[in-house]
């Protein structure tokens, strides 16, 4: 199985703890964090891209999933699930619109009180924008990188307070809580 991102494995047991039982992973690629998830104990739903749902399918491990959903069905599924997981799709949203309609669809599937981990590229505020890694750091509108605080103000308005947060070599995991 391939690794799980490093934010999922460090805060599973915390997941516990808040008697988190239904989990969405939002962006699931190749199933890497639902199935650690389904393994852990955990109810899991996965969802990503039309096209990516469609090669999930038919992994031999997907029947362990709670259910498979295109980014489409999202709107309307009403999952209410406990937390919603996000590792490293943020960054890989273009535009405005795309964010935005990410997380109304996050809102629309995550009950309140429930938890949010974003896991992001992360940038250092002391770094200079125009930077040699264009890929990972930019400092126009559709920053591809993120700090703490630029999170919270993107997430604030859909009703997002973090609870806590940390940062790795290269990235940003932080943990927030739907207040409504």
């Amino acid at each position: 199985m391939i690794r799980p991102a490093s934010s999922v494995i460090r805060y599973a047991g915390f997941f516990r703890l808040a008697k988190v039982q239904r989990v969405l992973d939002y962006g699931t690629g190749l199933l890497r964090n639902a199935l650690y998830l389904t393994q852990q104990g955990f109810e899991v739903y996965a969802a990503d891209v039309p096209e990516q749902v469609k090669a999930l399918a038919a992994h031999p491990q997907a029947a362990r999933l709670a259910g498979l959903l295109t980014v489409g069905e999202l709107a309307k599924a009403g999952l209410c699930v406990d937390l919603v997981l996000c590792t490293f799709v943020f960054n890989i949203l273009a535009t405005r619109t795309l964010k935005k309609q990410y997380l109304e669809n996050v809102v629309a599937n995550l009950r309140l009180g429930g938890l949010f981990l974003v896991e992001v590229n992360s940038r250092h505020d002391d770094m200079a924008c125009g930077s040699v890694f264009p890929r990972y750091y930019n400092c126009d509108g559709n920053a591809k990188s993120y700090s703490h605080d630029e999170l919270d103000r993107q997430l604030a308005p859909f009703g997002f307070q973090r609870i806590c947060h940390y940062y790795s070599s290269h990235a940003l995991a932080a943990l927030y809580r739907l207040t409504g």
